[in-house]
């Protein structure tokens, strides 16, 4: 059964603006079942009849390319050439939205000869969030917070063991009735696949099997952490896994068009004194599951492990922040300076609205998270970023409400955008 995609608005959207749009994301995440809604006509290429299509491309294009419109092309870099021929087509095309092309790796936007740009736009698609699957009541809009609505007391009804299934589960649609055992087997299979087939399928190197588990790994254990590949070097090496930098720049990048780890970036604003901004990058996997399944974790294991349930937690709420905030046409990001000052997220709107957020599981951590959010908007100087739109604590406990200070308390089971 369809469940709604957030992304259904900005898909819709997008093809009003450009003449084709690019659907790209982790493989099993929903872009053929989402883009199906929205076409007319499509062509589904697998290894098996890539072949035939190639013909037909070489031979007949205009079979290839015909009407209805929308035209879905389903996992389009099994025959690279596409990307230039719908560009050249649609230059001589009047209107919008003609093609949807879909894919599971960003190798090939590099080696096309065009980029698109102004034709062709892309757009990612993750896996679902809480309020996707049905988890999150969605009683909080982020796009109200964003608007000064304000938080009244409510009840939320997810619970500390909800989330930490969850985290095992993830949001891939085929696995939302999964139960936590199969979801486990389904992402070991999906991890195994990875590293022994997909990642020497995206350029023509070749990659160690043992090497990119290992890395994997030590991701895994890094993850919502700001860590330098210096780091991930010393891991790899105390796993007997020597291996030299511009090595493991070459898996984290093969990683990275396959749309499994995506960092977070530093954000950068206008500061009333000058304050050295660190800008090395969180590293989170696309879904939380992918981590928690390289490192053979349970709901059970990260119930009686909270430091590590906290990581993981964290690296939910931001699965779930940058699903919200790409349909507000908004970005999430990370703050950290050199006196130790280190804020969570920072999501900030196209129009320069932003707000601040700390991700914490229990109450006991939330005065530390409050005094820190209010001495980060005392910093950013509100002449040029203007004020922050709202300061929260996004938590994994039980209710929703304004503390004195005007901070937010917002249980992740309860958000939507």
């Amino acid at each position: 059964m369809y469940k709604q995609r957030i992304l259904e608005k900005t898909l819709k959207e997008y093809l009003d603006t450009f003449k084709a749009v690019a659907l790209v994301g982790p493989k099993f995440c929903g872009k053929t079942t989402l883009s199906e809604r929205f076409s007319k006509s499509s062509i589904c290429l697998n290894p098996l009849n890539v072949s035939d299509y190639k013909t037909m491309l070489q031979l007949n294009k205009d079979e290839f390319l015909s009407l209805p419109y929308p035209k879905l092309i389903d996992e389009w870099q099994l025959i690279p050439e596409i990307w230039d021929v719908i560009r050249h087509e649609v230059d001589h095309l009047d209107g919008r939205g003609f093609f949807i092309l879909t894919g599971s790796s960003a190798a090939n936007l590099e080696e096309t000869a065009h980029s698109g740009a102004g034709r062709i736009s892309r757009l990612t698609l993750r896996p679902m969030s809480l309020y996707e699957s049905g988890v999150s009541s969605g009683e909080i809009s982020l796009q109200k917070l964003f608007s000064n609505n304000k938080i009244t007391y409510k009840k939320c009804g997810v619970t500390v063991q909800d989330y930490a299934i969850w985290i095992i589960k993830g949001g891939w649609p085929e696995g939302m009735k999964d139960s936590e055992q199969q979801s486990i087997r389904r992402m070991h299979s999906y991890i195994d696949a990875l590293i022994k087939e997909d990642i020497n399928k995206v350029t023509t190197k070749k990659y160690n099997e043992n090497r990119a588990r290992k890395i994997l790994e030590s991701l895994a254990r890094y993850t919502a952490s700001e860590t330098t590949n210096k780091k991930i070097l010393i891991d790899l090496d105390s796993m007997e896994t020597s291996t030299a930098e511009n090595t493991l720049v070459d898996y984290l990048d093969v990683l990275n068009k396959l749309y499994i780890i995506e960092d977070l970036k530093a954000w950068n604003p206008n500061l009333r004194s000058k304050t050295v901004i660190r800008s090395t990058p969180a590293r989170f996997f696309i879904d939380p599951s992918i981590g928690s399944s390289v490192l053979k974790l349970t709901s059970a294991k990260l119930l009686k492990d909270f430091e590590t349930f906290g990581l993981f937690f964290e690296a939910l709420v931001i699965r779930d922040l940058r699903i919200y905030a790409e349909v507000l046409d908004g970005e999430v990001y990370r703050y950290k300076d050199k006196t130790g000052l280190e804020i969570d997220a920072i999501i900030q709107l196209q129009d320069g609205r932003w707000g601040a957020v700390q991700v914490k599981m229990g109450s006991h951590m939330f005065d530390d998270a409050a005094d820190k959010l209010n001495k980060f908007a005392e910093k950013v100087d509100a002449k040029k970023m203007e004020e922050p739109s709202f300061l929260a604590i996004i938590s994994a406990t039980e209710y929703a409400y304004q503390r004195e200070d005007g901070i937010y308390i917002i249980p992740i089971g309860m958000l939507k955008d």
